[in-house]
């Protein structure tokens, strides 16, 4: 690099042009929508996000298949990982009960 080229800046490089490193882990909160608490949760961006939303039934003791997790309005799946999901570091998950039933006899 000779005095005064350009190096090209963005968003996954630092200012010398280097490409910025990823953490290989990341932090999410889930938001639960009936307490009002969150819990937080520490994984890699390559796990898929069933082991998240497996531990927080556990913790909350409910049934799995009565949550939905949601974020940014967007229905997550079990088997998206944080990198498909456009998860960052401290984004917030919401954790919906889901209702069902409801059928008069």
């Amino acid at each position: 690099m000779g005095i005064g080229r350009r190096v090209p800046v963005g968003p996954q490089r630092n200012i010398l042009g280097v490409p910025k490193q990823r953490p290989s882990h990341i932090t999410l909160f889930v938001h639960d929508h009936l307490g009002g608490n969150e819990l937080v949760f520490r994984m890699k961006r390559s796990t898929q996000l069933w082991r998240l939303m497996i531990a927080y039934c556990d913790r909350k003791s409910v049934e799995f298949n009565s949550m939905r997790f949601v974020y940014e309005g967007v229905h997550l799946l079990s088997s998206q990982t944080p990198d498909e999901s456009d998860l960052e570091n401290g984004d917030v998950i919401h954790a919906i009960l889901v209702l069902r039933g409801g059928g008069a006899p």
